[in-house]
């Protein structure tokens, strides 16, 4: 029924997978949302557990979760809010030694994180698999959202570094400053629209934008961002965030797999090995590592290689993984619409 959403929309979410960091004040709306909205598999990391203290602002727990892991309170809730969601606890800290491995699972990232230790690692270990994060942050009155992405098209490369800076030493929190909590609920649902946007490749997402959220004026200001000059800047390509188009000719229809035409190597970086017959699997996390398959290292540099996943967006970073290791003609599709 919603103007420019539909059933096909309503399909990809189903078909998504999203981990979200920390179920917090801005996890706990993000998680809520994204089950109701009917996000297939959810992930979610947290190593902390339920203090009474979180509860005016962490509404995905109640006072009978006190003393239980985050993970465990969350996901029993979700549960309870769409049973037909795959949940999926982390329970451990997310850290640069895990990060890849944990996000490699899924096609995009919450992140709603609350130390600058988690947010650089979540950064740059999406940065090196090519996954979008839809990030946010709350403090006292103040909020902001925005959704980083390495591979993103149109010159809207933009990573949380680039934005700001080096990672600095930790500041303050909302434990030490204090926050409104229904100031979490506004930036963590917005995260929440954000990302659905990102996956269902329905309206403007927040890529090389930064939103800026006033509780006190309950007003929004947006900050454009520039891409960072040097190797980094992708070229521009008139394509969709979530679904970018092929350059040179249009993408194939949702759920048409391109064909393999002489010379041409299909390379699936998707999340199921076997779901493209004849095509070479690769796990992103590997290529981002640098290990590559050996059709692929058998395969000339300016011989064309198409990248397909289920989202697009796992196989639009794969592309511009490869095109950084050299490969010339490299495509990125879709394989659901």
């Amino acid at each position: 029924m919603l103007d420019g959403f539909g059933l096909a929309a309503q399909e990809r979410l189903a078909a998504s997978r999203v981990v979200v960091i920390g179920a917090g004040g801005l996890g706990s709306p993000a998680l809520q949302y994204l089950a109701a909205a009917g996000v297939g598999t959810l992930g979610i990391v947290d190593d902390d557990v339920v203090e009474a203290s979180n509860l005016q602002r962490q509404v995905l727990h109640s006072i009978a979760d006190v003393g239980r892991a985050k993970t465990a309170s969350a996901t029993d809730t979700l549960r309870g809010l769409a049973p037909e969601v795959e949940v999926i606890a982390h329970g451990e800290r997310l850290t640069r030694d895990n990060a890849a491995a944990i996000l490699g699972g899924y096609h995009l990232v919450v992140d709603g994180s609350d130390t600058f230790e988690t947010r650089y690692a979540v950064s740059d270990a999406a940065a090196s698999l090519g996954l979008p994060v839809v990030w946010g942050t709350v403090l006292g009155w103040d909020g902001q959202v925005s959704v980083f992405w390495s591979a993103a098209p149109g010159g809207r490369g933009i990573t949380y570094p680039d934005v700001f800076g080096a990672q600095p030493s930790e500041g303050e929190s909302c434990a030490t400053v204090g926050v409104l909590s229904p100031a979490c609920g506004v930036v963590g649902s917005t995260m929440a629209v954000e990302a659905v946007k990102m996956l269902t490749g329905t309206g403007d997402p927040a890529l090389g934008r930064l939103l800026a959220y006033d509780a006190r004026t309950s007003s929004w200001d947006t900050i454009e961002l520039a891409a960072p000059s040097g190797p980094a800047v992708l070229p521009a390509e008139p394509a969709a965030p979530a679904e970018p188009a092929a350059p040179g000719g249009p993408a194939p229809a949702p759920g048409q797999v391109p064909p393999a035409e002489p010379g041409v190597l299909l390379l699936d970086v998707g999340l199921r090995p076997g779901a493209v017959p004849g095509a070479v699997f690769a796990r992103l996390e590997d290529l981002a590592a640098g290990n590559l398959p050996p059709q692929l290292l058998d395969h000339p540099v300016d011989g064309p290689v198409v990248v397909v996943c289920e989202r697009g967006l796992r196989s639009r970073g794969a592309e511009q993984l490869l095109r950084a290791d050299g490969w010339r003609d490299v495509t990125s599709h879709a394989m659901l619409g």
